[in-house]
């Protein structure tokens, strides 16, 4: 009597493996291959920045063609909020150094305990 698989559901295919590729020999001037998952942050920020430059831009000319002390307290009312744009993008550069340094100095200090021992 033959055992044999259960059927497989329709539209369901068991994985294929990915094709043997010849391997060659690597250098230091390879870079590493980026993983699939790995998105590319940096032209959405070269996006948002534009899109500030852009706005501050815009704000300075109907300032200076205007002129008036009305206009800049309705500007200033209008476009304070833009402030988080820039804020954002020093802050979490910032708060990562930060961590970095409390981390670093929480693990010199635990090495330190570890290795400094009371001979009585």
């Amino acid at each position: 009597m033959a055992v044999t698989a259960p059927p497989m559901p329709p539209g369901t295919r068991p994985p294929v493996p990915p094709p043997a590729v010849p391997s060659r020999r690597r250098t230091d001037r390879d870079e590493p291959p980026r993983r699939s998952d790995e998105h590319d942050h940096g032209a959405a920020w070269a996006f948002l920045w534009i899109l500030f430059a852009f706005k501050m831009a815009t704000v300075f000319l109907i300032w200076w063609a205007s002129r008036s002390y009305e206009t800049g307290v309705f500007l200033a009312g209008t476009t304070w909020f833009w402030i988080i744009v820039p804020a954002l993008a020093f802050a979490a550069p910032i708060a990562f150094r930060w961590r970095l340094i409390r981390v670093r100095r929480r693990r010199a200090q635990l090495q330190r305990s570890e290795w400094l021992v009371e001979s009585t």
